[in-house]
């Protein structure tokens, strides 16, 4: 030990960054004691043998809230990741005592609501048949997670630039192509530029590519799947992600427009928080990913 510096009880300091992320997650000390089965001076009481401990203050609190400092702050968003962190090795440690090709457990899981309903899905369901003591969590919702509030172990993403605080793993393109339907296409002749499209009637979502301005817009959506039945009934020429329209391009029910017109601007990752202890589950799933993205395709 450095001389004059107190030693440190790994376990009161890790009570009291638990105490500290319920403040957080909860907004006040009342919150914080009914998640925790205290009182709310008990908790009051508890920071500040904190801030005398660390000799900085962490919250600054009134008689209505409570907020935090630059500081605690700081303190509790490094201390989450050990939490997930300190997770993730006791899932580690404690499934090397069941056989080594079962997953327990939770398995918690972010996606696009549509491409989590499409493509991630499935996989979980595959993996959660194999693996019966393995409970899975999908939240399949277009806005950012924080993964470590929301104690997210994988979050599928569709990204034009990587965040720098997780590890990405690519998965595959998010490539869109421009489709119409057989009828549309007996009626309207068959556009061979894209300043042909300014003849042609267009479906368009938000979150499409601009390229669908070109043309006269007969069905507007914010729907990426109500867009997809306005191509099937014949309505105009959509863009969609090619994962979406693939079966029915098998099925002959669409026609793709224009081949490689639309350029590939993003792609989509699989992102987790970087640990040395990644727990088994997580690890499953990742590698399905992958090797889910890396098969052929019809």
């Amino acid at each position: 030990m450095v001389k004059g510096r107190k030693s440190i009880d790994a376990a009161d300091a890790a009570r009291g960054l638990q105490l500290l992320v319920a403040i957080a997650d909860g907004g006040s000390f009342t919150a914080a004691s009914a998640r925790l089965g205290l009182s709310p001076s008990a908790v009051s009481k508890a920071v500040t043998r904190i801030e005398e401990r660390l000799g900085v203050r962490l919250l600054q609190r009134t008689t209505r809230r409570v907020a935090f400092t630059d500081a605690g702050e700081a303190y509790v968003a490094r201390g989450r990741k050990l939490i997930v962190d300190l997770e993730g090795l006791e899932r580690e440690t404690s499934s090397r005592n069941a056989r080594d090709d079962t997953l327990r457990g939770t398995l918690r899981v972010s996606a696009p609501t549509v491409y989590g309903s499409v493509k991630v899905a499935p996989l979980l369901v595959a993996l959660a048949g194999k693996h019966p003591a393995l409970d899975v969590h999908l939240k399949c919702e277009d806005r950012l997670v924080d993964m470590i509030v929301e104690r997210i172990d994988v979050a599928v993403r569709v990204l034009s630039a990587l965040p720098a605080e997780f590890v990405a793993r690519p998965l595959t393109e998010d490539r869109r192509r421009l489709y119409a339907s057989p009828a549309y296409l007996r009626r309207a002749h068959t556009p061979t530029t894209l300043d042909e499209l300014a003849s042609h009637a267009v479906i368009a979502y938000s979150g499409g590519a601009t390229t669908m301005r070109r043309g006269r817009v007969v069905f507007a959506t914010d729907s990426i799947l109500a867009a997809r039945e306005a191509v099937r009934g014949g309505l105009g020429i959509a863009e969609l992600p090619d994962y979406l329209a693939r079966d029915d391009v098998a099925a002959g029910s669409l026609r793709e427009v224009l081949p490689g017109s639309l350029p590939v601007t993003r792609k989509i990752y699989a992102l987790y928080l970087p640990s040395r202890h990644l727990p088994p589950q997580t690890r499953a799933f990742i590698d399905l990913l992958v090797r889910d993205a890396k098969s052929p395709r019809p």
